[in-house]
């Protein structure tokens, strides 16, 4: 059996026994900011492509998962230059265009606050299967970045039960 016929077996808190293809683990060289030392990644669509949402768990570490997203979907005119020093850095400006996501983050108390970090993309190349993380330093995004519409003049009560979703108060 060669390596790309070959699978690699691993535990997910989240989706329990995992079997993948070795020649689908996508190698992360840098790491992910703050997880350092995971360098292996295999990437999940437990919605079977009914969701923007895709995982993106650690095959080394059963608890590390980052639930990832095309910032497309969300933000139409999010751009990466080519010209930002992580790319430069890295030598990847000229490799073919990646495919790009952001991290999600689902407050645990607060899942309508659902925010994306716009500040550092992740770099899909899919061919090779490496992903870059790299923090933009020329763009003015934000880290957390809302993606659920919300009302700014909202407070901590909660709505009225009989005022309807866009209806005056």
């Amino acid at each position: 059996m060669n390596e790309t016929d070959s699978t690699i077996s691993f535990k997910s808190s989240r989706f329990g026994d995992l079997e993948i293809p070795q020649s689908t683990l996508i190698k992360v060289p840098e790491g992910i900011i703050g997880f350092p030392d995971s360098r292996l990644y295999a990437l999940l669509d437990p919605s079977a492509g009914d969701s923007v949402f895709l995982w993106l768990q650690a095959a080394d570490d059963p608890d590390l998962a980052f639930i990832i997203t095309n910032p497309l979907e969300f933000i139409l005119d999010y751009t990466v230059d080519k010209s930002e020093p992580d790319i430069q850095r890295l030598d990847i400006a000229e490799k073919s265009p990646p495919a790009l996501f952001v991290i999600i983050t689902v407050p645990r108390n607060d899942p309508d606050n659902v925010t994306a970090n716009l500040l550092a993309p992740l770099l899909y190349f899919e061919n090779e299967n490496i992903l870059y993380q790299i923090v933009l330093e020329k763009a003015d995004w934000p880290l957390r970045h809302k993606l659920l519409p919300h009302d700014d003049s909202e407070t901590d009560e909660p709505p009225d039960e009989t005022e309807q979703a866009g209806g005056d108060a």
